[in-house]
C-alpha cells in the first residue's frame, strides 16, 4: 500500500487503493476471541517469545553500514597519511654573514636554530651575495644553495604516494643530488627559460643573465625550453643551454667547475642520501 497521498497516486495504485478501501472488515472467529478474552483476563497472556521483526542485518542496513564506514576509512586514511610521509627539511650547513630572506623575513645566517624552523617547502628562500646554505630531506635530497640565489624549495615525496615534487629557481645557482628514497620519484624545476625534470642524479641548475644552464653530473635530466615542447634529455657529463633571447639551445660538455664542485657535493651527502 502506498503512503503517498491520494492526489498523489498513479492511476493503477488509485485503482488498486479504492479495491483494498471496498473491502469488508474480517471478524475473529467467536472461539478465538472466547479463548483470548480468558487468557487477558487470568493474565495467562504471555508476551511474544520472539520480536515480531527479525533484526535487520548490518550490511542490509544502509545507514548504519554507512555511517560506519566514514570513521573507518577516515582511520585508515590518517594511518596512510603518517606513514606515506616524507622528511622534512634540515639544516646541513649555512656559510657566510649577512640575512636570509625566508618568504620575506630576514634570518641571519649564523642563527641555525632559526633558519631550521622557517626552511619548509614551499619556503622561498633568498640568499645574500655572500651566503651559502646546505639543506637536505634526509634519504631523499640534498641541496646546495649558493650565494645570491632566489629559490622556492620543493616538498618532500611521499614514500608510496604523491611522488612528484616541484620547485623553482629565479636566479642564482642550484646543486641537487638525490638518494635512494628518490628512486621512482620525480622533481620539476622551473626557471624563467626552461622546465628541469629530475628522476635521480646530481646536477647544477644554473640562472644566468643570459639564460639558464643545466649541468648534469649523473644520471640523466630532461631540459625543456619555453618552445621546445618535451624537450631534450642531458646525459650524465653534458650540459645544455637554453637562452632568454632568440638563439636555439646548445648543449656541450659539463663546466668543468661545476664538474668539480658537483662531485665534491655528491660525496659529502653520499652518507646522508643513503650511498649508491
Amino acid at each position: 500500500m502506498s503512503a503517498r497521498a491520494p492526489e498523489l497516486l498513479t492511476p493503477d495504485e488509485k485503482r488498486a487503493s479504492d479495491a483494498v478501501r471496498a473491502l469488508a472488515a474480517p471478524h475473529a472467529e467467536a472461539a478465538y476471541r472466547a479463548r483470548l478474552k480468558r487468557e487477558f483476563v487470568s493474565g495467562a497472556l504471555a508476551a511474544p517469545t520472539r520480536p515480531l521483526h527479525a533484526p535487520i542485518p548490518l550490511l542490509r542496513r544502509p545507514a548504519l553500514a554507512w555511517a560506519a564506514l566514514p570513521a573507518a576509512a577516515a582511520a585508515a586514511l590518517i594511518v596512510v597519511s603518517a606513514l606515506n610521509r616524507g622528511p622534512t627539511w634540515e639544516l646541513v650547513a649555512s656559510r657566510g654573514a649577512g640575512d636570509a630572506l625566508v618568504d620575506g623575513v630576514p634570518v641571519p645566517l649564523t642563527r641555525a636554530d632559526e633558519l631550521q624552523r622557517r626552511l619548509r617547502r614551499g619556503a622561498r628562500l633568498r640568499l645574500p651575495s655572500d651566503g651559502e646554505i646546505e639543506i637536505a630531506l634526509p634519504g631523499q635530497m640534498a641541496l646546495q644553495v649558493t650565494a645570491g640565489t632566489d629559490v622556492t624549495l620543493p616538498a618532500a615525496v611521499g614514500r608510496w604516494l604523491g611522488r612528484s615534487a616541484r620547485a623553482s629557481v629565479a636566479h642564482g645557482e642550484l646543486r641537487i643530488t638525490t638518494g635512494a628514497g628518490f628512486h621512482g620519484a620525480r622533481l620539476a624545476v622551473e626557471t624563467p627559460e626552461a622546465m628541469v625534470d629530475v628522476t635521480g642524479t646530481t646536477l647544477a641548475v644554473i640562472c644566468e643573465p643570459t639564460g639558464t644552464c643545466v649541468c648534469v653530473l649523473e644520471g640523466r635530466v630532461r631540459v625543456a625550453g619555453q618552445a621546445e615542447g618535451a624537450g631534450v634529455m642531458v646525459s650524465e657529463g653534458r650540459r645544455r643551454y637554453v637562452f632568454n633571447d632568440a638563439r636555439p639551445p646548445e648543449s656541450a660538455e659539463i663546466r668543468s667547475n661545476e664538474q668539480v664542485s658537483l662531485r665534491e657535493f655528491r660525496e659529502q651527502k653520499r652518507a646522508m642520501m643513503g650511498g649508491r
